[in-house]
């Protein structure tokens, strides 16, 4: 893979990840729990759905991690969001690939 287009996939990665964090730190701040207890439910459940299928996005997009359960572990974060995070992102990412 190019290594422009690698850094910007991470990039893509990257923002993703803290957008979910400052999410879930906001909701710990106003001691939304409730809200926290989903996400984080959430997370568990897609991760171990993505480990149990072997679901991972970046190997489609031609990212490969020295460590192969790296790119598991992040499609699974990023499934724990939603279809319609899960498809922008994808979305992003094969935009990024194609320059």
């Amino acid at each position: 893979m190019d290594t422009i287009v690698l850094v910007l996939v991470l990039a893509v990665t990257v923002e993703a990840l803290v957008e979910y964090g400052k999410l879930l730190g906001q909701a710990a701040l106003s001691r939304d729990y409730q809200g926290l207890a989903v996400m984080a439910a959430a997370l568990v459940v897609a991760v171990l759905l993505c480990f149990a299928t072997g679901a991972d996005f970046y190997v489609a997009l031609g990212v490969q991690f020295a460590y192969p359960w790296v790119g598991v572990l992040l499609t699974g974060v990023f499934a724990s969001r939603g279809a319609n995070f899960v498809s922008d992102l994808i979305g992003r990412l094969q935009t990024v690939k194609s320059d």
